[in-house]
């Protein structure tokens, strides 16, 4: 990738941006989009069977918190882990979109770090939680608050790393790396949480749309009726693989953006006076 250049962008430029690439990558990308979206499909319909097979049991309550509390916490990880992994192809494909249009879309090199990241960023978090699931009682109460703010903290943190490696950025090491990703967000923590709120943020209630307008017309249960049809996920699917699209072209707006010079702030005397003429 080049070096970024140009007037640094606001807020709104960025969202805007991102808005413009993230419709264009899916377009671009639409036969790996759908591909992906299959995939997640399928895996959506192998997990319940591989559920009866091993005798889980799923909570009512799907929230990762709570699915990562109950004793077969490890499936619903292994099961995490592999839609993460699935999803990321088409995460890489849609930075490269923005950070390396003229590359190829799934570089063998950048794809494998690409997924080796993106694996061992998954399984800190979900090992993590599955720790502070572990962590019930009264007296390890703060060591499992701990663990779950560290559960995704640190991956949000890290989120700057995936832009590098999708522009195939070189780095001197794996420290480089992950000082170069912290350092992008000095100075821009609130800027890109703006950003990711004005493009994730609409991305996520697309997403529940659906839901939400069977919930409006019809009852909880119709929503349950219409998750667990074909139809229902498959529309999951592809608004899944949409969210994604749209949430890796914002980090790739961002990174880019942390690459843009600094503004240059005037120099002032020691003694807060103007050097005097000659």
């Amino acid at each position: 990738m080049e070096q970024a250049s140009g007037p640094r962008p606001g807020i709104l430029e960025l969202a805007a941006r991102t808005w413009r690439s993230a419709l264009g990558a899916v377009l671009g990308l639409l036969p790996l989009c759908a591909v992906v979206a299959a995939v997640l499909f399928g895996l959506n319909a192998v997990f319940p069977v591989l559920e009866q097979e091993a005798t889980v049991i799923r909570p009512a309550n799907t929230s990762i918190f709570v699915l990562m509390a109950v004793p077969d916490a490890w499936f619903f990880a292994l099961e995490k882990l592999a839609l993460g992994l699935v999803a990321a192809p088409v995460a890489l494909a849609a930075q490269r979109y923005v950070l390396a249009p003229e590359a190829s879309r799934l570089a063998p090199g950048p794809l494998l770090r690409f997924w080796l990241w993106a694996a061992a960023v998954l399984i800190f978090a979900l090992g993590s939680l599955y720790v502070a699931g572990l962590a019930v009682t009264p007296e390890l109460q703060l060591v499992s608050l701990v663990l779950k703010g560290g559960a995704f903290l640190v991956p949000f943190l890290l989120l700057l790393v995936f832009p590098a490696v999708a522009a195939d950025a070189p780095t001197a090491s794996l420290a480089a790396r992950l000082d170069k990703a912290l350092e992008h967000w000095e100075g821009n923590v609130l800027r890109f949480l703006a950003v990711l709120l004005l493009t994730v943020g609409p991305a996520l209630l697309l997403q529940r749309l659906p839901e939400a307008v069977i919930q409006r017309g019809g009852s909880a249960g119709a929503v349950q009726t219409f998750d667990a049809s074909l139809l229902g996920s498959a529309v999951h699917s592809a608004l899944t693989v949409v969210l994604i699209v749209v949430g890796a072209v914002a980090l790739a707006w961002c990174y880019r953006f942390a690459l843009l010079p600094r503004p240059v702030k005037p120099r002032e005397s020691t003694l807060g006076q103007t050097p005097a003429k000659r």
